[in-house]
């Protein structure tokens, strides 16, 4: 991943001085809890947290999901997940099961 591939997710936020702040906490909040992601890994989560940050600002909602489908997912990668939404404000509620898939895919590299 090069810094310009970086540059053009976090400019597709709408706020890229949030998105860098966000991509700071999140990754702050993982290493608390003991997961590293890859490059391929760090770089499909600062996707999704860029469209995250980008459905904050405009109030767009995620289509509902059933939480069933996430039922093989761990409850750690899912509470991680929802510390990570909690930042932003005007998510769904589900959002958190998206994000919590980058989370497990990652405890996997332990």
């Amino acid at each position: 991943m090069t810094a310009l591939e970086m540059e053009k997710i976090i400019e597709r936020s709408g706020d890229v001085e949030r998105c860098h702040q966000l991509l700071a906490e999140t990754k702050e909040i993982i290493a608390q809890e003991g997961v590293s992601m890859n490059e391929t890994q760090w770089l499909s989560l600062a996707s999704h947290l860029s469209a995250m940050l980008y459905r904050s600002i405009h109030n767009e909602p995620i289509q509902p999901l059933d939480s069933a489908m996430f039922s093989e997912v761990s409850p750690q990668s899912i509470e991680l997940a929802a510390t990570v939404c909690k930042l932003l404000p005007n998510l769904h509620a589900d959002e958190k099961y998206l994000l919590s898939i980058h989370f497990e895919a990652a405890k996997l590299n332990n």
